[in-house]
């Protein structure tokens, strides 16, 4: 899961360049120099960058369930209880370094509004100091005076509060300027931005991008105190006069409150720029450029979003109606649904399977033994657990118990209707049986022998055939019945693929007909060496070994093991009367005597 977590992010970050990237190149073709097109613009790509998750679709996967049976074997009866280190796959690592450096931006955001506060306590308020200026923009501020601050800083959104050095007090441009940043309630989408920030601390398109907003917002809320105030230059001696005394540049710490500081170095020069150039657009020019960005936007995020998918958590198929599982509060990767057989439900049989689970390090279930239950519940409860995939965290115990409980409802309830079968039209033509083949084995051949309710030279008719494909299928659901006009009926098994069965636990073992004792390399015994070999094998359908995966161990103990392991012999595994490749594991235990 955490790969999938990790590679999301991945994709997610690779759509964001992508949209940012086209957005920039984009007002940078169409000369969009009124700042607060600008501004919007930077915005809707911000916010287009923060939906994507949720307004594309997710490529899903879904796992096939259907049951397998899986078994292990070991060939020593003691393991090895050595230290072990607990080992942290490389991706939960790097989203644990990911988490940290979000938690420290977001601690950092948590110190800047304790100082912002500390700022104000120590500060001092100066009633009525812009009142003429405030009637006349409509709207009210707490003006402070602070030794604290270098330059002007505005923040709050109920209670809005300026604080001032001062040696701005008596600066009406700089009283213009932060009194427009409170009726635009600026200091609300600053905090916003810091957040976002801190989110995506990692990614530097959202770092450029957010500068962009930044520097943009400045922008126009300077044209607006101009305008106000009717003296561009009167404004920009304020705003150089403030630069010229580095009002603002070499406080320590600044850049770390969640507020817009009245001069940022970088942007002073873009700022004065803008100032002095005088910048105008048709209303028609305007339109067409915005609707221009929008189109493009929309299909750079097609784009992303058709190269670097997201894709969705696996998704399995749920247990049958009837079955819950208790976990015993370990986390579950995935797993195989429990199914609750037809048999169990025609006779009623409902309660509760204990199973105990013999988990590996990486949180596989290698061995599985019912503890208590219903017979004819059990082997449903195993060819599911045997198949499950718990998370590998320091809580995972080397054993654990989980309970399935099976319970009869409307929908479980046990079934007292013939078995439902598929009618078979009987070919025109056809009114003597001439023969019935029997392509099954023996066991078969004798049950069918005595159900089969026609014989050779009856007379056929569409009822007593529908009523011999019942009869069939109640000795064997997975028998099928194909009728030619020739007057021949043929019963044979489901013409499917040959399945290769995943074995667990110690059916697979009570299979063995020949093992071979690994040989202890004597390197290792000098050495000190010592512990446990893990394969995946390949069982032929003859019961021989066929192929040896390692899957750990150490390598001076594991060309032992794999001589050995490749001599053994197994009694053939049975699939509806076939044999069938069998896919398990083997554990050799290396244990030196003390």
């Amino acid at each position: 899961m955490a790969t999938l977590w990790l590679r999301n992010l991945g994709f997610y970050s690779l759509q964001i360049l992508l949209i940012a990237a086209a957005g920039g190149l984009l007002l940078h073709a169409l000369r969009v120099r009124i700042p607060r097109a600008r501004l919007i613009c930077w915005h809707v790509l911000l916010v287009a960058c923060l939906l994507l998750p949720a307004i594309q679709p997710w490529r899903r996967v879904n796992i096939d369930s259907s049951v397998q049976i899986t078994t292990g074997t070991s060939t020593a009866v003691e393991r090895n209880h050595g230290m072990r280190f607990p080992q942290i796959p490389p991706p939960n690592i790097v989203l644990l370094l990911l988490g940290a450096g979000a938690a420290i931006r977001f601690s950092m955001l948590g110190l800047g509004f304790l100082r912002l506060r500390r700022y104000r306590r120590d500060s001092r308020i100066v009633p009525g100091a812009f009142h003429d200026l405030e009637r006349r923009l409509g709207i009210h501020a707490a003006v402070h005076v602070s030794s604290d601050t270098p330059g002007p800083v505005t923040f709050g959104f109920r209670h809005p509060v300026i604080l001032l050095p001062e040696v701005c007090l008596q600066d009406e441009s700089i009283a213009c300027h932060e009194l427009l940043h409170v009726r635009r309630h600026d200091w609300l989408f600053t905090a916003m931005e810091e957040c976002v920030l801190a989110l995506f601390w990692f990614h530097p398109a959202m770092w450029w991008l957010i500068a962009q907003i930044q520097l943009a917002r400045e922008e126009a809320v300077d044209r607006e105190a101009v305008a106000i105030l009717n003296s561009r230059e009167r404004y920009l001696e304020s705003l150089l006069a403030l630069a010229t005394a580095k009002a603002g540049l070499n406080k320590v710490g600044m850049d770390l409150i969640p507020a817009s500081p009245f001069l940022r170095r970088r942007h002073l020069q873009k700022r004065v720029a803008s100032l002095l150039k005088e910048v105008s657009m048709s209303r028609l020019r305007l339109s067409w450029s915005l609707g221009t960005f929008l189109a493009t936007l929309a299909l750079a995020g097609w784009l992303g979003i058709r190269t670097f998918p997201l894709q969705a958590a696996p998704q399995e198929k749920p247990d049958a109606n009837g079955v819950s599982v208790d976990s015993s509060g370990l986390t579950l990767l995935h797993r195989v649904p429990v199914a609750y057989t037809r048999e169990a439900k025609e006779k009623g049989i409902e309660g509760d399977v204990l199973v105990e689970l013999t988990l590996t390090q990486s949180g596989v279930v290698s061995d599985a033994h019912v503890l208590s239950g219903p017979e004819e519940l059990r082997k449903a409860t195993l060819e599911s657990v045997l198949q499950w995939h718990y998370a590998n965290d320091s809580r995972l115990p080397a054993k654990t118990q989980v309970t399935i409980k099976f319970r009869l409802s409307d929908a479980t309830s046990p079934v007292a209707t013939p078995v439902m079968v598929t009618p078979i039209a009987l070919p025109e033509g056809m009114n003597t049986l001439k023969q019935i083949d029997l392509r099954v084995p023996d066991a078969l051949k004798q049950k069918l022998q005595s159900r089969i309710p026609l014989r050779e030279g009856d007379q056929i008719t569409q009822a007593s055939l529908s009523g011999l494909v019942a009869a069939v299928r109640e000795v064997d659901e997975h028998l099928n019945v194909r009728v030619d006009n020739s007057g021949v009926i043929t019963i044979m098994l489901d013409n499917g693929p040959p399945q290769r069965l995943r074995v667990g636990g110690n059916v697979q073992q009570a299979n063995l007909i020949q093992k071979v004792q690994p040989i202890y390399p004597l390197q290792a015994k000098q050495d000190r060496v010592q512990g446990k070999v893990q394969f995946s094998v390949l069982i032929g359908k003859d019961g021989r070994v066929q192929n040896l995966t390692l899957i750990s161990g150490e390598p001076v103990l594991a060309d032992a093991a794999k001589d050995a392991v490749s001599q053994w012999v197994y009694k053939p595994t049975l699939l509806n009367g076939q044999p069938v490749e069998v896919l398990t594991q083997v554990d050799v235990n290396f244990t030196l005597s003390q």
